[in-house]
């Protein structure tokens, strides 16, 4: 059985964590932050930074286990290596057949009605759904036939995504002029007192920072990963807080809280709009699209190499999944399946959608959640492993961990406050999967 060569290096995979996580949803997050702190921007903000602490803090805690490590298998080769096989496979199983392919399904899905709209056509749900199918067979395609590609495209849509972000950002911080008029045909929202209301901030702010642990699906394949994997687990945070603060606070400044409660998922088409023009409209939205198919990329990128780790370490029973191919370096049985479970989902995701099984949910709100919690395990060790003085740095092995925890806890705490049913409901299904992948693994062992 041959194993995967080195191909990406340390901009790579930075390129993989800031592209997985910069997509759609920092775009149109600011109005729904905004309406839950009440237009308070300084509240706000705090939100953004209590949501940036699970990555922060999160990567900060696993680069000790990224300097101790570099197997293949993404998060659950942590769980393995650190906690137990049994559980490892549990939540790879989650990982690898509910929490990427519903992630994938819905951001395909939105990559798709952004497509539409680039192309001045109204369409039906049916017709956003081949859209993102066909976006998903691209995509799995392209980092089949060719890693190389498919690093160069997530490295390109990183460098273009981040281009709207900063304009904002540099603009609003030296933005003195007076604040737009609201539209008259829209509702004006003003703001008001909030109380204790503005944690559920956290909730639309959890898809906005999510899939930063994507990148270590592939450490086998990163040149020198002990050094390059633990630099990119700590640039690529910093730099996505850094980016999303400024942006926050920039189009406050721009528009002002009012005006973005008020017009909703619009509010930077109006700031780029009243900054150069209407002609810009278009071209932001390609930069969108972009960027959406950059995070689309980057989740197939990883999730097709999961079957092909979870088979070679004898999780699941499969010679087809464990064989990578010699010329393309990853398996071509892996692959198919991971095609197979993402274009499931999106089935799913279709008639979620089609009947309103949801209430105006959608299926990646499953896992979001759940994938967070499950980390705290793994910042649990980090802790158990500095209490033991296995690791000497307070920051990482202490401080991280703890901020990591109560991240991860306050996302959860957030998601009870807006649908406690819902969310119940949702960690018990991934918590269901996490059993079926670790009965799987007792099957395969006694095999």
């Amino acid at each position: 059985m041959k194993q995967a060569k080195t191909t990406y290096g340390l901009t790579t995979a930075i390129a993989m964590i800031v592209g997985v996580v910069i997509g759609s949803g920092i775009y149109f997050r600011a109005d729904n932050v905004l309406l839950y702190t009440g237009g308070n921007v300084g509240l706000g903000m705090l939100a953004l930074a209590l949501g940036a602490s699970c990555i922060i803090f999160g990567s900060l805690s696993l680069s000790e286990l990224a300097q101790r490590t570099t197997s293949s298998g993404g998060i659950s080769s942590y769980y393995e290596e650190f906690i137990s096989p049994g559980i490892a496979a549990a939540i790879g199983f989650f990982q690898s057949f509910v929490y990427f392919p519903t992630v994938i399904a819905v951001v395909a899905w939105v990559g798709a009605i952004y497509s539409w709209t680039y192309l001045g056509k109204e369409a039906t749900l049916e017709m956003q759904i081949i859209f993102a199918a066909s976006y998903i067979i691209f995509f799995t395609a392209l980092n089949y036939f060719s890693r190389q590609l498919g690093g160069y495209y997530q490295s390109l849509s990183t460098f273009v995504k981040v281009i709207p972000l900063l304009i904002i950002a540099v603009i609003g911080l030296f933005w003195h002029a007076d604040l737009p008029a609201i539209p008259a045909q829209i509702p004006v929202i003003h703001p008001k007192s909030v109380g204790f209301g503005w944690l559920a901030a956290l909730v639309p702010l959890a898809f906005s920072y999510d899939g930063w642990t994507a990148v270590i699906t592939i450490a086998p394949e990163i040149r020198n990963p002990k050094r390059n994997l633990t630099k990119a687990l700590i640039i690529g945070p910093l730099f996505i807080l850094l980016t999303y603060l400024l942006f926050f606070f920039g189009l406050s400044k721009i528009l002002g809280p009012s005006f973005i409660m008020s017009v909703g998922d619009d509010a930077i088409h109006y700031a780029l709009q009243s900054l150069f023009g209407p002609q810009i409209g278009n071209f932001i939205l390609l930069i969108i699209i972009i960027s959406v198919l950059g995070v689309i990329n980057g989740m197939l990128l990883a999730m097709i190499r999961l079957p092909q780790a979870f088979a070679q370490r004898g999780w699941l029973h499969s010679k087809k999944l464990a064989t990578i191919h010699p010329k393309h370096q990853v398996s071509t049985a892996s692959t198919l399946l991971t095609l197979a479970v993402a274009l499931g989902w999106l089935t799913i995701h279709y008639i979620v959608q089609k009947f309103d099984l949801l209430h105006g949910r959608d299926v990646s709100e499953i896992s979001v959640v759940f994938n967070n919690l499950a980390f705290m395990v793994l910042y649990l060790k980090v802790f158990d492993m500095y209490r033991h003085q296995t690791i000497e740095q307070r920051l990482t092995g202490l401080i991280s961990p703890i901020f990591a925890i109560l991240g991860s806890l306050s996302i959860f705490i957030g998601s009870l406050m807006t649908a406690p049913m819902y969310v119940l409901v949702f960690q018990f299904f991934c918590l269901c999967s996490c059993v079926i992948g670790y009965w799987l693994y007792q099957k395969n062992q006694m095999a």
